[in-house]
Formats: C-alpha cells, structure tokens, sequence
C-alpha cells in the first residue's frame, strides 16, 4: 500500500434511548474513524476503544497515527499485527487495509 494517506478522526454518535449493560450504560458511542486513500479510493475502518481494557479515544488516535510514515511507505495487514497489539487501533486500521485492497482490486 505504498503511497497511501491516512486520515483519523473521532466522532460521537447519539445511541436512541441509550444502551445499557452489567457495567454501566451510556446515550451516545465514540468511534475512531480510519481512511486510508491511495490512487483515488478510500477505504474505511472504524472502531471502539474500551476503556475497560486500558484504551481510550486519544490513545488509539495517538496509535494510529504513529504508523502514518509506516503506511505512507507501504505497511502492510501481515506488517500490522506486530505493529500494533490486539484493540481498537489495530482493528480500525485492518479494516480500513481490508476495505481500501478489496477497492483497489475492484476495477
């Protein structure tokens, strides 16, 4: 994937009459979105960081964008998961790579 840019962002979505759970409920989600375009496709990932197992929004952004000259120079799903360990950054990443190869390969 090399020549690729990334883009992450955060965002907050409302959750109709909230969501609860054993641990607590909430009324709205924030999800990191991952783009990552290359050759004018886009491919998009999303995902949840949980702070129940020592993620948060910042953190995963931080991740994330950590890799960006990795993925500007070509890194790959293999590549990936010793990059990252398994969470939410990994997983917003890998399917962004997976979306972005199943575009590219789509003619």
């Amino acid at each position: 994937m090399a020549g690729t840019t990334l883009t992450v962002y955060s965002e907050r979505f409302a959750i109709k009459g909230g969501f609860a759970i054993s641990r607590g409920s909430k009324t709205e989600a924030e999800v990191v979105t991952v783009k990552l375009t290359q050759n004018g496709k886009t491919g998009w990932g999303e995902c949840v960081p949980y702070p129940r197992y020592g993620e948060s929004v910042p953190s995963t952004l931080e991740s994330i964008k950590a890799l960006e000259a990795d993925i500007a120079n070509g890194l790959t799903r293999q590549a990936l998961q010793s990059r990252l360990p398994p969470g939410a950054a990994r997983n917003g990443l890998d399917c962004a790579m997976w979306d972005l190869d199943a575009k590219a390969r789509r003619a």
